[in-house]
């Protein structure tokens, strides 16, 4: 659900693409002969400047092509060895919305899901893709996860994907790829958990129990952490994100962990409404939020999920698929740079049979 796919359909291998605010990239996966992935190309290349994208919209589509060959010719670790994309595309620029409906067949779903769209979205439904995938069922309603899409966004990709000699074949929120990512990286640990993707700009947050219930985006990023360190220490901005990544939040004596503490705050009351609001929306259907799975470049931040954890009164734990996923002979990223593959590596697993599920 929330897949945009593409009509010209083939049973063949594509890669992913991952499209952030400072950084381009790219991964492959082999997922036909083997039980776990095998990682056969993967890497990544920095975006200067970085206003590429605008309001979820593809605007300097040169510099994202520049990236793009970068990456490819000089950053790859292995290889891609096919043209067919799937890439993802900003989950702040997504609407999505769980709904209850009363049962009805088919057709009459798929009107009755249209109208509540346009009740709830300040865009034009001709101005958008829509999607829906039904959650649950019971003999006196229907509830379903819907994702609109503007279509100016998802067609801007499109047109630079082509423009660079690329053939999409699918476009999805990106955290739709990370819960993929978390599905298959421990299908036992099943239960119902926030994943927190935690942003250079901003916080994509998302309840998940077998599917996507709800999901937001909060404008809570690691950079306001870097910056407010950079200013209360009197330290260069390059100073303060060494601070961030070597200290966080790991001793709450520190000058450092006084300084990040408020804008970690801010983040757990972010936090804190979505669970209430699935609380007040999805209970007792579904099962109360028992986790936080964290993932993005924010996330690696020493005593992150320690904080988190206190804080919320639950687990709290970084998504770790690296046991999951074979490398072969290739080296895998370093430990820092695992966390920025997740997203990507989310989109890679995309088996091509999922585009037309």
């Amino acid at each position: 659900m929330g897949i945009v796919g593409f009509n010209f359909y083939h049973d063949e291998p594509l890669f992913g693409l991952d499209i952030g605010n400072s950084s381009l990239k790219v991964m492959q996966f082999d997922v036909e002969k083997r039980k776990s992935p095998q990682v056969i190309g993967y890497g990544m290349s920095s975006l200067y400047p970085s206003d590429c994208i605008s309001e979820g919209v593809v605007v300097n589509p040169k510099v994202l092509g520049d990236a793009l060959y970068d990456v490819l010719k000089n950053r790859l670790v292995g290889t891609i060895d096919t043209r067919r994309v799937a890439c993802t595309i900003p989950s702040s620029h997504i609407f999505s919305r769980p709904m209850k409906l009363p049962v009805m067949d088919k057709d009459e779903l798929t009107e009755a899901v249209h109208l509540e769209v346009e009740q709830y979205i300040p865009v034009p439904i001709d101005n958008l893709y829509l999607d829906y995938e039904v959650t649950r069922r019971s003999n006196k309603e229907i509830e379903l996860s819907t994702v609109a899409i503007p279509k100016k966004i998802v067609d801007s990709y499109t047109a630079f994907l082509e423009t660079v000699g690329l053939e999409p074949v699918a476009l999805e929120p990106t955290m739709n790829a990370l819960a993929r990512l978390f599905s298959a990286a421990d299908p036992s640990n099943d239960s119902a958990s926030i994943l927190l993707d935690y942003g250079s700009l901003a916080t994509d947050l998302a309840v998940y129990d077998r599917t996507m219930l709800v999901n937001s985006t909060v404008p809570v990023g690691i950079d306001q952490v870097v910056e407010a360190i950079s200013k209360k220490l009197n330290v260069s901005p390059e100073q303060a994100r060494k601070l961030k990544n070597t200290e966080g939040i790991n001793n709450p004596h520190s000058a450092v962990s006084e300084v990040v503490k408020p804008a970690l705050d801010n983040l757990v009351k972010e936090i804190q409404k979505i669970i209430r609001y699935h609380n007040d929306r999805n209970a007792p259907a579904h099962r109360a939020i028992s986790q936080l799975i964290l993932a993005g470049g924010g996330s690696t931040m020493p005593g992150l999920s320690q904080y988190l954890s206190k804080a919320l009164g639950m687990p709290a734990r970084m998504l770790d698929p690296w046991v999951g996923l074979d490398f072969g002979h290739l080296p895998q990223p370093s430990e820092f740079d695992r966390s920025l593959y997740l997203t990507v590596a989310g989109e890679a697993a995309l088996h091509p049979r999922e585009i037309l599920a």
